[in-house]
């Protein structure tokens, strides 16, 4: 009789062991087939005050195909984008008239376990009379061509001016010191042309852009009184300003 309840037994955890065996693989192609997921969330801030505001945007993978439809964050609840595949890159596209059209760049972490992302992008307003300061400054001290290490900086510009094919824009460059009216003017010129030169390659029509002599150093972020600490010098500043949308 106790061989009977062994052999009973025995014969159970075989048919168990068995029927596992064909539950567990179905729920791991079940959960493969639904693969980990990444969400970014945030807010699209006003470059001005940097306050939360309402913007249309688009999200495109690494091939340039948009994901999903056409979004839209609001001021209070900013925006929710799920569904993303960790590891891969995604580009979202703000596309509101009343904002440049901006592209910003998220690269998602490589993770087998779901994972929420936290992100701002700040988007600029567009209207005649913007005024944009090209930051950090793509010029050396006392110099008018682009100094090494600037590329990245400007090619953003570029494509932000690319993005935005109606728009027009002024170049005012300032010099780095108060100089003679005929001085500061030619440099304020050849550093205007160095960044016009430089959109202009990478695309830019050169109809749209205008460079702006300027007789004195800028008003609105003059040279400093003291100087400054070691290794810092004050350099001029150059602006990009709206002239059409």
């Amino acid at each position: 009789m106790k061989n009977l309840h062994k052999l009973v037994r025995l014969t159970f955890v075989v048919v168990l062991v068995a029927a596992m065996t064909q539950v567990l693989p179905s729920r791991m192609v079940a959960q493969s087939a639904i693969g980990t997921v990444v969400t970014v969330s945030g807010f699209v801030l006003n470059a001005n005050n940097l306050n939360p505001v309402d913007a249309a945007y688009s999200v495109y993978d690494a091939r340039g195909g948009k994901v999903g439809q056409s979004h839209r964050a609001n001021e209070k609840d900013g925006f929710l984008i799920t569904g993303l595949k960790p590891g891969a890159t995604y580009t979202v596209r703000v596309e509101d008239p009343r904002f440049f059209k901006q592209e910003f760049s998220i690269v998602l972490p490589n993770s087998s376990k779901y994972t929420e992302i936290s992100k701002d992008f700040v988007v600029r307003p567009l209207e005649v009379g913007r005024k944009i300061m090209i930051t950090p400054t793509p010029f050396d001290l006392k110099k008018s061509d682009l100094k090494e290490g600037t590329e990245d900086d400007m090619s953003e510009l570029a494509r932000t001016l690319m993005l935005n094919p109606n728009v027009n824009v002024e170049l005012v460059c300032y010099p780095d010191e108060e100089l003679a009216a005929t001085q500061a003017a030619a440099i304020s010129v050849a550093r205007g042309n160095a960044i016009k030169a430089y959109l202009e390659t990478n695309g830019v029509n050169s109809s749209r852009i205008t460079v702006k002599a300027t007789n004195s150093t800028d008003p609105v972020n003059p040279p400093p009184i003291k100087k400054g600490a070691k290794g810092k010098r004050y350099v001029g500043s150059a602006y990009l300003v709206v002239t059409k949308v």
